[in-house]
Formats: C-alpha cells, sequence, structure tokens
C-alpha cells in the first residue's frame, strides 16, 4: 500500500495542496485521518479510482443541442 502525503498527493495529481483540501472537502477525494494527528494520509490506489470515476471523456465538434428561449414565450396557466 502506497501511501502520500498532503504535499506528494498535489503533485501527483497537478494541483496545489489548497485544492487537494478543496477536493477532500466539497468533491469527496478519499483520505485517511488517524484520532489525535492533524495529518492526513492518501493512498495511491484510492486517488486513481476516484480520478478514473470522475474521468469523462471530451468530444471535440460534436454538435451542441441549442435549447429554446424561455424569454417572451406564452405560458398558459391552468387553475
Amino acid at each position: 500500500m502506497q501511501t502520500l502525503t498532503t504535499k506528494e498527493a498535489a503533485e501527483y495529481i497537478g494541483v496545489s495542496i489548497g485544492t487537494v483540501r478543496k477536493y477532500v472537502h466539497e468533491e469527496g477525494l478519499p483520505v485517511l485521518r488517524f484520532p489525535g494527528r492533524r495529518k492526513w494520509v492518501f493512498k495511491k490506489d484510492l486517488i486513481d479510482q476516484w480520478i478514473e470515476e470522475r474521468s469523462q471523456p471530451v468530444i471535440i465538434n460534436q454538435p451542441v443541442e441549442k435549447k429554446e428561449k424561455e424569454y417572451g414565450k406564452l405560458r398558459v396557466l391552468t387553475p
């Protein structure tokens, strides 16, 4: 089991330490926290799995569907 510090995890993902903290709190990046310790420990395989789950292929040159504007349309409300 390979573990990483916060700094190492940030370097591994390619983001800043602040972004890693944001990912933990807002995006659900898995982190191990031990009682009585302030340090976070990241498991490399869990980081890889987290990235894989959030990876979406980007399709370039795909037509984008245009939505009709709601402004100016007549709306009929029924009682």
